[in-house]
C-alpha cells in the first residue's frame, strides 16, 4: 500500500520542478548565447546553481521525506548531470575565454557569525563598493533584525515581498513560498529596492508582532529568490540572521563563498567554529573583523583583518552607511580589499581554509 503525500511531501515535488523549470531556461539561455565569453559564463552560471540546489537539498535526506525520497534521489541525479554537463562545456573552451568568462562571473555570496560580529556592516559596505565598480549588485537580508538598509543607506522599511509575489502552501516552510506565477528573476527586477550606487535590495521582513507574519511570510520565498535568481553578470550578496540556524537549514545554498565574520570575542569564535562544517564546502573564509590589535583566535587564520574603527562605529550609532560617512576610513579600506580579493578570477582563494 502507497503511503498517501503529505502537504509536505507535496510540496517538495513542487519545489523540484520549479528548481527544473528554472534550470532549463538557464542552460537554454547558455546554449543561445553567441559570444564566447558570454556563453561560457552562463555555463559557469549552471554548474553553480545546480550545485547550490543540490545543497539546499541535503537536508532532504531526512526521514520526513520517506515518501518522496525516489524522486529526491531522481532529483539530485538530475542536477548532478547538469553540473556534469556544464563544466564539459566549460572545458571545450580555450583557456583565455574561460578565464575572462571567471572574471566577470558575479560574486554569490554568503555571509554569516555571530550577532554582534559586524556582519551587516561589513554587507552593506561590500554592496557599495562592488557597485561602484559598474557592478550589479543585489544585497539580500535574511535577518529579522533592522540593519543592512542602514548600511546600504537606505532608510528603514518594514521590507518583505509584497502579496502579489507570494502565496500560500501549507507544505512550505512557515506556510508561505514564492508565486507559481513569479520568476526569481521577476522579484529582483520588480520588486527590489533600489538604493545608493544602484544596488538593488531585498529584505524578508522585520518582525512588528507576535505573529511575525511579514518575516514568515517571506523568508521561504527569499530563499528560493536566492537559489533561482541565476543572472551570471550580478553579484549577490546575503546577510544570514546571526548564529548557526538559518546556515542548518541551507539558506546559505546558494553561495559559492561564504564569508565567517568572527569579532574579538571568544564567544564570537565558538559560533564560527560551529557554522564551519556547515559552510566549508563553499570555500569558506574567515573575516577578523573590529579587531583593536588581538591575536588571532586559535585555529581562525583570517584572510583579512579589518581594524575597530570609531568614524565606522559611529556610522552605525547614527544608522548611516560607513561608506557615505567615512570612505576612506581604514575599516572601509579594509573592506575594499576584502571585495578586491573575492573578484579575483572569481577564485578568491586557492585552497579552503582548514577546518578549525
Amino acid at each position: 500500500m502507497v503511503a498517501e503525500l503529505t502537504s509536505r511531501d507535496r510540496w517538495a515535488v513542487e519545489t523540484m520542478r520549479r528548481q527544473r523549470a528554472v534550470l532549463g531556461e538557464a542552460i537554454v539561455a547558455a546554449g543561445r548565447a553567441e559570444d564566447p565569453v558570454a556563453s561560457c559564463r552562463r555555463w559557469l552560471a549552471v554548474e553553480r546553481q545546480a550545485a547550490g540546489y543540490e545543497r539546499y537539498l541535503q537536508p532532504w535526506h531526512h526521514p520526513v521525506f520517506e515518501r518522496v525520497r525516489t524522486d529526491i534521489g531522481q532529483h539530485v541525479e538530475a542536477l548532478r548531470g547538469v553540473q556534469t554537463r556544464s563544466l564539459r562545456q566549460v572545458g571545450v573552451v580555450d583557456d583565455e575565454v574561460r578565464l575572462r568568462a571567471r572574471r566577470s562571473l558575479g560574486l554569490r555570496l554568503a555571509v554569516v557569525g555571530k550577532g554582534g560580529a559586524g556582519k551587516t556592516v561589513l554587507v552593506g559596505t561590500m554592496a557599495r563598493l562592488l557597485a561602484r565598480q559598474g557592478r550589479q549588485v543585489l544585497a539580500v537580508d535574511l535577518d529579522t533584525n533592522p540593519g543592512l538598509a542602514f548600511s546600504l543607506g537606505l532608510p528603514l522599511g518594514e521590507a518583505g515581498l509584497p502579496d502579489e509575489a507570494i502565496e500560500q502552501d501549507p507544505g512550505a516552510n512557515y506556510g508561505w513560498q514564492l508565486c507559481g506565477e513569479v520568476s526569481p528573476d521577476d522579484v529582483v527586477y520588480r520588486f527590489s529596492t533600489p538604493g545608493p550606487d544602484s544596488v538593488r535590495f531585498l529584505g524578508v521582513g522585520k518582525i512588528a508582532s507576535l505573529e511575525k507574519e511579514t518575516a514568515k511570510r517571506s523568508v521561504a520565498a527569499l530563499v528560493q529568490v536566492l537559489l533561482g535568481f541565476g543572472r551570471p553578470d550580478w553579484d549577490v550578496i546575503a546577510d544570514l540572521e546571526a548564529g548557526p540556524t538559518t546556515p542548518f537549514e541551507r539558506y546559505h545554498a546558494f553561495a559559492s563563498d561564504t564569508l565567517v565574520v568572527v569579532g574579538p570575542a571568544w564567544a564570537s569564535a565558538m559560533t564560527a567554529r560551529r557554522l564551519w562544517p556547515m559552510v566549508e564546502s563553499q570555500r569558506p573564509v574567515v573575516v577578523a573583523n573590529r579587531v583593536r590589535g588581538e591575536p588571532e583566535h586559535p585555529g581562525l587564520a583570517a584572510a583579512v583583518r579589518i581594524p575597530f574603527d570609531p568614524c565606522v562605529a559611529e556610522a552605525e550609532r547614527s544608522g548611516l552607511a560607513p561608506v557615505d560617512v567615512c570612505p576612506g576610513a581604514p575599516a572601509v579600506r579594509a573592506v575594499a580589499e576584502l571585495a578586491e580579493r573575492l573578484l579575483i578570477a572569481n577564485l578568491p582563494y586557492d585552497r579552503v581554509a582548514p577546518r578549525p
